[in-house]
């Protein structure tokens, strides 16, 4: 059976070690599990039970074997040539401080050392010496003093992270040889739990179409621990909105890599006043909750028509301008029902030109996203030209006209909708 947990224990608790020191470890696809023992000292012989134990649905099995350890004097006497490392489990060279947990992360790691004579033979028996380097996070080392080789020179070691991080070196000395001794590649201790200064998302779009149900914009969550590292991957972000809707149908929210992830918000039923606020929030250890939160126009909801005003909000519905020279530029704004701001990418144009003029859009056109505070609306300059055209006699060329009023429309097109075109009339000087 695979995938089973089997859990070993022994009846002499100081006779032997286990690695990982969990004693723990999951069948493979034969059936077997299996772990690493070593004798606690080459000075403390004596037997003991090996016992495994697994729980296979409602059932328990165990088995169990009793072991020897042989008194191995002599091997104290055979001096190390060298100690080599060997290598780590996990294999990465990073751990997660103590309590940061994560999804495939881990707080500890399992060092290996080879002891070998003058002939590169293992040693059995050799007694190692372990010290951690300074400025180590608090991180702790087990065995905490020494260890022992196995029959084939090998020596295990686990390090444990601390509360900080920090890059650690596991120095080990051969017991009767210390001037033979080797250090342990660098393993790093970082990515801490999340922290509320560190947490944020973002839009890749604030102003959206609010009349065309499906349009969309990407939110990312960037989440960092209290030393600026990304936080370890697999942790859940959770996504909320008032109106519209956020992330999906099989999961409510993303899952970190390298610190961030991303979910969609779409424009649909309920729409409120066309202002949603999406919410995210992280779970911090078992009862702290850490949130943040944006706000994203859907412009046009609930289907408030667009309307071309002056700065300071006058002529809402009947917008006239006066020119009082040959080329003349207007400031207005383009605002929503809710004097908001158009959505990203809208188009302003101008359709037909009743006077005659050359009326050009010179700024404003297509509407740029921004992420200002309640979104206010969007500035837009026109540019009106009667030098050719001429409707003021100082500037006419030729041709002549009854009425000192006449009008241009101004047309409106956010991305996947055409809006209905205004009318402004424009008054001139005969």
């Amino acid at each position: 059976m695979e995938g089973v947990l089997v859990t070993f224990s022994q009846s002499a608790s100081t006779l032997l070690t286990f690695a990982p020191t969990t004693a723990t470890a999951l069948t493979h696809a034969d059936g077997r599990a299996s772990l690493d023992i070593g004798a606690t000292s080459a000075l403390n012989p004596g037997a003991t039970t090996v016992q495994a134990a697994a729980q296979i649905g409602t059932v328990s099995k165990s088995s169990s074997r009793s072991i020897q350890i042989a008194a191995l004097a002599a091997a104290a006497d055979v001096i190390p040539a060298s100690i080599n490392f060997v290598g780590a489990v996990p294999s990465a060279t990073a751990i997660v401080i103590k309590n940061a947990g994560g999804n495939g992360r881990s707080e500890s790691a399992v060092l290996t050392f080879r002891v070998v004579d003058v002939n590169n033979s293992p040693i059995n028996g050799a007694v190692l010496n372990f010290k951690l380097n300074a400025n180590n996070g608090g991180a702790v080392i087990t065995p905490a003093q020494s260890a022992t080789s196995n029959s084939n020179g090998l020596v295990n070691v686990t390090v444990t992270s601390g509360a900080k991080p920090a890059s650690i070196v596991v120095v080990a000395t051969a017991r009767n040889a210390p001037l033979v001794k080797t250090q342990s590649d660098t393993l790093i201790v970082s990515n801490s739990v999340a922290v509320s200064g560190s947490f944020e998302i973002y839009t890749a779009k604030y102003n959206l179409n609010g009349e065309l149900t499906g349009d969309s914009t990407i939110i990312t969550a960037f989440v960092a621990d209290e030393f600026g590292n990304p936080v370890a991957d697999g942790l859940a972000v959770t996504f909320q909105t008032d109106y519209g809707a956020v992330a999906s149908s099989t999961l409510g929210g993303c899952l970190t890599i390298n610190g961030k992830c991303s979910v969609e918000f779409r424009v649909q039923e309920p729409r409120g006043d066309g202002i949603a606020t999406v919410r995210a929030s992280v779970l911090v250890g078992p009862s702290t909750t850490l949130a943040t939160q944006l706000k994203i126009n859907m412009s046009g909801s609930p289907r408030t028509s667009y309307l071309m005003i002056h700065p300071d909000g006058s002529a809402v519905t009947s917008l006239s301008l006066t020119s009082s020279s040959c080329k003349q530029t207007f400031e207005l704004v383009l605002s929503n029902g809710y004097q908001r701001a158009a959505a990203a990418g809208t188009l302003i144009t101008i359709p037909f030109q009743e006077i005659g003029a050359n009326v050009t859009v010179k700024t404003g056109s297509p509407v740029i996203d921004q992420r200002i505070v309640d979104f206010p609306p969007t500035a837009v300059t026109v540019e009106v030209d009667l030098t050719d055209k001429s409707l003021i006699p100082a500037c006419k060329v030729g041709g002549n006209f009854a009425s000192s009023v006449n009008y241009f429309l101004v047309g409106m097109k956010p991305p996947g909708t055409d809006l209905p075109n205004q009318r402004i009339f424009l008054a001139y000087p005969q």
